[in-house]
C-alpha cells in the first residue's frame, strides 16, 4: 500500500516541541491551522479551519525546532494519516475524536508572507578536506581542463594576503 502524500500550508499554533525518542533519535512535533479563504460575492470569507499534527524526525525535526515559532506560516509536505483516539477525562467521562497527522518529509516557511535567512548546517560526517577546485574557487581562480590553476582575478585585486596571483595564494592555502 502506498503512502498518501499531502502538502499543507498553515500557521503554527504553538512553538515546536523537540524530544528525544528511542535510540537517541530526535522528533519534533507541532500543530498547524489551515484555513481556506474564498471570494464570495466580492468579499473574502474564511472557511472551516483544519488542524494538523505535524511530526518531523531526525535532522529535519532538529532544524524545524531551531527554525520555526508560534504564528509563523509554513509549508509542510509529507505522508498523511488519520487516527481515531479515545481517552477518559478527569471526571471519568469518555472522549473520542479524529486526529489528522502529517509525517513531514520537507517543510519550511511560506515566503508569501515574509522572508527567511537560510543557514546550512554542516554535520561532522560531512566535513572533509577541500579539493583543488574548492580551494581555487575560494581564491578567485579555477582549475582548467588540464588541471592547471588559472587566475581569474587580475594582480593587485585587494587580496588580504597581498597582491600575489591565485597560484601563490593556492600554494599558501594548501600549505596551511
Amino acid at each position: 500500500m502506498r503512502d498518501t502524500q499531502i502538502t499543507v500550508v498553515g500557521n503554527l499554533a504553538a512553538d515546536p516541541v523537540r524530544r528525544q525518542i528511542d535510540g537517541g533519535r530526535f522528533m519534533t512535533t507541532f500543530r498547524i491551522a489551515s484555513t481556506p479563504r474564498r471570494l464570495r460575492e466580492g468579499v473574502w470569507v474564511d472557511g472551516d479551519t483544519s488542524w494538523w499534527d505535524v511530526c518531523a524526525f531526525g535532522v529535519l525535526g532538529e532544524n524545524a525546532a531551531a527554525s520555526l515559532g508560534k504564528g509563523q506560516r509554513v509549508v509542510v509536505h509529507g505522508r498523511a494519516s488519520v487516527e481515531q483516539w479515545s481517552s477518559r477525562g478527569e471526571n471519568g467521562e469518555e472522549r473520542s475524536g479524529t486526529r489528522a497527522r502529517v509525517t513531514a518529509d520537507a517543510l519550511g516557511h511560506d515566503l508569501t508572507y515574509g522572508t527567511t535567512a537560510f543557514v546550512r548546517v554542516v554535520r561532522a560526517s560531512e566535513t572533509s578536506t577541500p579539493g583543488a577546485g574548492e580551494v581555487a574557487a575560494s581564491l578567485g581562480a579555477r582549475i582548467d581542463a588540464d588541471g592547471v590553476l588559472v587566475d581569474t582575478d587580475p594582480p593587485g585585486d585587494g587580496w588580504s594576503g597581498g597582491s600575489g596571483s591565485a597560484g601563490e595564494r593556492a600554494e599558501d592555502a594548501v600549505a596551511a
